[in-house]
């Protein structure tokens, strides 16, 4: 699994996950994601893949402050996008690296609670849908009763 820059096409890949905050209307998840995708594109990304946000409860309560107002929240949008970012941006001194400043100006956004930004392979593996789906053939398998055959006599064992 190749994770740092790759030598035949001089890109390194990188994943962006995010959490949006609830009171966001669905229909304005949207607007927030092309956001996410512009600021990546600015700095010279392009999109490998990603999966659209969906309503997540959260294991641990968040907090986002914005202006004077403190937001705290037990659910959130998770999504994520999986870009490429040139290689050689990394290798200028004294120039701040793209995925710095993608990290920072999404860390900006009001609508944004946290943010995750990794290097990672450029196949996916793992996507939240796929995992959704296991999770619930798995939840109705153990809800079906099992085969039992209950003659009801009581059998005795004898112990040594």
């Amino acid at each position: 699994m190749e994770i740092s820059a790759n030598k035949d096409t001089g890109q390194t890949v990188y994943e962006l996950a995010y959490l949006v905050l609830p009171s966001i209307a669905e229909e304005g998840l949207g607007k927030v994601v092309e956001s996410l995708k512009g600021i990546i594109a600015r700095e010279g990304g392009t999109e490998i893949a990603g999966e659209d946000p969906f309503k997540q409860e959260l294991s641990y309560t968040m907090t986002k402050t914005i202006g004077a107002s403190r937001y705290v929240v037990n659910d959130a949008y998770l999504g994520w996008i999986k870009f490429d970012l040139p290689a050689e941006a990394s290798a200028k001194e004294g120039v701040e690296h793209p995925a710095n400043k993608i990290k920072a100006d999404v860390e900006k956004m009001d609508e944004i609670v946290r943010i995750l930004l990794v290097k990672a392979p450029r196949e996916t593996t793992f996507t939240f849908a796929e995992a959704r789906k296991a999770l619930e053939v798995e939840e109705a398998e153990e809800a079906e009763p099992a085969d039992v055959e209950d003659s009801g006599e009581v059998k005795e064992a004898v112990v040594e």
